[in-house]
């Protein structure tokens, strides 16, 4: 069996938009104004925390910047009955484990020399370059990790690991979490009714904060995430925007996880995902 996607149409809705309306607080930094981008929570973790030297330092509100907006993505997303799991801190001390990931333990002057950090897994190691972010997508594993900050002794990483896929359609927001301007993906599951279509349309409502370039791409189910079975790019403007597209199966659209990555450098929230036929 194979699967194809075909873009029907791309619509802005409305130009004036609200990007943190109905999104969560973190639940462990409950005073942090909700974001979409850790940059824009950096500030107010400064404010209240400011560096000393002695108690507080610098990468302590990276970290807390990051876990803020993180957790408060992972509310969103675990409110549809799925699990997803975060974490932001220095893998070298105190270190940072979130599901089946950890950051390996090294001095930021290592990481800063061979110019990357890397992530344990159950399924073996990813590497992360500093000031990047890299996404692993294997068999049963898919997880994400983003490097924000580095200097000789310490450094940042914050982690996704999705233990448990939320399933279409999806009825309420769920930011896209970026590690100042680096945009994590998200993941849903499809799976079809008793009778599985030759054709399904999705209908995904989309707000971003500026003009950008959206990729989509359908993956394997669990146990085969690293396939690819397609992918597209569509480009939306600043505002609320819809796309509509049809994938189509020989001879049925079977099971699949879709994958939604909007660009880096860009505030973007989901609003909806509508599938037809209905599950």
């Amino acid at each position: 069996m194979s699967l194809s996607i075909k873009v029907q149409t791309v619509k802005l809705r409305r130009p004036g938009f609200d990007l943190v309306s109905g999104l969560a607080k973190s639940p462990t930094l409950p005073w942090v104004p909700v974001a979409v981008n850790s940059a824009a929570a950096l500030e107010s973790v400064r404010r209240e925390a400011p560096v000393d030297g002695r108690e507080v330092v610098e990468w302590m509100l990276w970290a807390a910047s990051d876990r803020a907006v993180f957790e408060g993505m992972c509310e969103e997303y675990n409110s549809l009955g799925s699990e997803l799991l975060s974490g932001s801190g220095d893998p070298y001390i105190p270190g940072v484990r979130v599901g089946d990931l950890r950051g390996v333990s090294v001095t930021g002057r290592t990481v800063m020399s061979r110019g990357y950090g890397e992530v344990w897994t159950p399924r073996g190691k990813f590497k992360v370059r500093v000031g990047g972010k890299a996404l692993y997508a294997n068999r049963d594993i898919l997880a994400w990790a983003a490097l924000p900050w580095c200097k000789l002794i310490q450094w940042v990483l914050t982690l996704l690991q999705w233990r448990s896929l939320a399933t279409l359609p999806v009825r309420r927001r769920v930011r896209f979490a970026s590690s100042h301007g680096m945009v994590a993906p998200n993941f849903f599951s499809y799976t079809p009714r008793a009778v599985p279509p030759p054709v399904l349309t999705l209908r995904i409502g989309l707000t971003s904060d500026k003009p950008q370039t959206v990729a989509i791409k359908g993956r394997g189910t669990k146990g085969s995430y690293h396939q690819v079975l397609f992918e597209d790019k569509v480009s939306i403007d600043k505002g609320e925007s819809e796309i509509i597209f049809n994938v189509f199966g020989a001879p049925w659209v079977q099971p699949f996880t879709l994958e939604i990555q909007p660009q880096d450098g860009t505030q973007t929230v989901l609003d909806y995902i509508e599938v037809f036929p209905p599950i």
